[in-house]
Parts: structure tokens; sequence; C-alpha cells
């Protein structure tokens, strides 16, 4: 009842993908494989049919050995773990099944196929979290802006400063442009880095340009919006999408036109456009804790629509995760008290 479409399927992965009446954007085979080239692992689909019900879910394999912490250690091909992609994931479920037997059913296949553990981003709309056979956490939220409104509620929601910041930049006789194609990809790339470096972001977050180029191979569910002053982007987002949702991705803005509040006039017209494509949620996401600036920004336009967002940690095999963390117990760099997860990549 279990079958596994690996990421040289790509064809039968997004046939199986979009048969779903609500997938998210974060299952197709191209987001899977942008976040290959990050060295994230080896991208699987696991699907899930029987008479009643079918699911679906996307894992990234990795095997532990290929890890720096364990070079000469442990045998490759032996010992792996798994994740989510970036983003969002666990499983999608289509019928009467329950829950719990899908999820039996996917413990038997990860505990015959060596996989140590497990960490989910769960998807915030579907709640599996409810039914994971795990520990569930969550310590952020995401903000949801809800698109079911007519826009002048939508509009009375924002707090007051996003409504004067859209009209100063109206009055500025900003433009915004939809780009479909990727045509201002340089562009995007150099605000977009330039923001990472000086907001000090984690190296991981500088994807090359291969990860943009396998990201705009998904047509139909990836769009830019540009804010242009005269001819120059001066602040640019990425914005995913699939049947329900879209999502702010990645974006940034040159800091010589914070002035102009280019940011919030991209946020306003991602929502008009979003309403014209009769999508019900724009999913501007979370900050590195509920107070920080950018959380707050991101409430701005949807003060009183938080949603939490939950992760996922579970372990297979109990004594190979033991197993691993003794062999790195010996380090000194290694930190036991750590709450990273898998402990053993601490």
């Amino acid at each position: 009842m279990l079958s596994i479409i690996s990421i040289n399927e790509q064809d039968k992965w997004d046939s199986i993908v979009k048969s779903f009446e609500n997938y998210d954007v974060f299952y197709l085979s191209s987001y899977a494989k942008a976040f290959q080239l990050t060295k994230a692992g080896i991208p699987l689909l696991l699907y899930y049919s029987d008479c009643s019900s079918r699911a679906i879910n996307v894992i990234m394999k990795r095997d532990i050995a290929t890890a720096a912490c364990f070079n000469g250690k442990i045998p490759t091909n032996k010992f792996f773990d798994i994740s989510s992609p970036y983003g969002y994931g666990g499983f999608l479920i289509e019928g009467d099944r329950q829950a719990g037997e899908i999820e039996k059913s996917y413990n038997v296949f990860c505990q015959s196929n060596g996989i140590i553990s497990e960490f989910v981003r769960f998807q915030l709309f579907n709640n599996y979290q409810n039914h994971f056979q795990g520990t569930v956490e969550s310590k952020m939220s995401n903000v949801v802006r809800t698109l079911d409104l007519p826009l002048d509620e939508i509009q009375r929601e924002f707090e007051h400063k996003v409504r004067k910041n859209i009209k100063r930049a109206e009055n500025s006789k900003l433009n915004v442009i939809c780009d479909s194609a990727g045509k201002y990809l340089d562009q995007f790339l150099e605000i977009y880095h330039n923001t990472m470096r000086r907001t000090g972001a984690a190296e991981s977050f500088f994807f090359p340009l291969e990860f943009f180029d396998r990201i705009n191979q998904m047509n139909g569910n990836y769009i830019y919006f540009h804010a242009m002053l005269d001819k120059q982007i001066i602040s640019t987002e990425l914005v995913l999408f699939g049947k329900e949702n879209c999502y702010s991705f990645l974006g940034g803005t040159n800091q010589d036109f914070f002035h102009f509040r280019p940011n919030d006039y991209l946020k306003y017209h991602i929502i008009l456009w979003a309403k014209k494509m009769l999508l019900k949620r724009f999913i501007l996401g979370g900050g590195y804790g509920e107070d920080d600036g950018i959380f707050k920004y991101k409430k701005s336009f949807a003060p009183n629509r938080i949603k939490p967002f939950f992760t996922g940690k579970k372990i297979f095999d109990q004594d190979a995760y033991n197993y691993l963390v003794s062999l790195r117990s010996s380090e000194a760099s290694f930190k036991p008290e750590s709450n990273y997860f898998p402990l053993y990549r601490s």
C-alpha cells in the first residue's frame, strides 16, 4: 500500500501530487530537487493507496555516514535519517482511512529501511501532527492572511502603519510588476543576497543560481513580484503557490529605498493578485521568535490571524540512535545537552 517514487520519475511524481485536490507546492518534484542541490538529501515521494484512501509525503533521505562528523566512523549505506524539505511537509491524506493506519505503515517502512530518525515540518492546515507517533512541538507561529474577505475588510485588518505605508508608496509612484518567468532573476538575486548579508543570515540561505533555476521549472506554481521606482527594482519577492495557498518564500529590499516602504506595497499587491487567483490564504511565515522584528512586521498584515507552526521528532531505532550519539560523545565540541535533533548531528 506504500510505494516509493524516485526523484528521477518527475512526471509520475508530479502527476500523483497534482491529482490531490488540495496539493501544496512543497510536494512538487522540482521543489524537492532544488533542495537536493543544497545537499539536504535524496528526495523521495511516498504514495499510500488503498481502496478508501490515498496519502502522499515527501522526505529527504540522508546517509548519516556522509556527515563530516561521522567520516570514516560508520559504514555507508547502513544508517539513514530523513526530514521534510524546508518549508512544510508531512502526510497529505484524502479519503476515509484513519491517519493512524497510514502512520503505522510508514513506521514499518522506515524501520525496515535503516532509517534511524525523522524531523518533520508540518503543513499548516491538515492537522497531521495530531496523528504523528513522535514528539510534536510548536515553538513559533506563522502569519496567515486569509483572502476570503472583501478587500476593504482585509485592508481594515492591516495595522494602521501598513495602510499608511501603502499610501506613501502609491504617492511615490512605485510600480509593481508580476514576473511569472524569472525574467529579472539576476536583479532578484542581487537584492536577495545583499539582504541576507545585511541581516546576517546563515550560509544555508545563500542559495545558488542553480537552485532558482530549478524553482523556475515549476511552471504555474511560482511568481516573482518586483517593486520598481522608475525602471529600477528596489524590492522583490518570490511567491510559491499550489491549489489553495500561496507563500512568501524568499525576497529582499534595497536598503537605499526603505523610506519608500516598497515591501509593504509588494505584500499588498501579492494579496490583490492572490485574490484574483481565487487562492484562500497568503502565508507570510514567521520570524526567529514570537517577538522579533520580522514576526511583528508580518503580523501587521493580519494581527489576529496567527497559526501555530508544528515540528515533529521521531526515533525509529533507539539503539542505533544511542550508538551514533556515543560515537560523538568523545568529541570536545559535542554538547550532549543540546536540543538539536537528531542529537548525533549537533
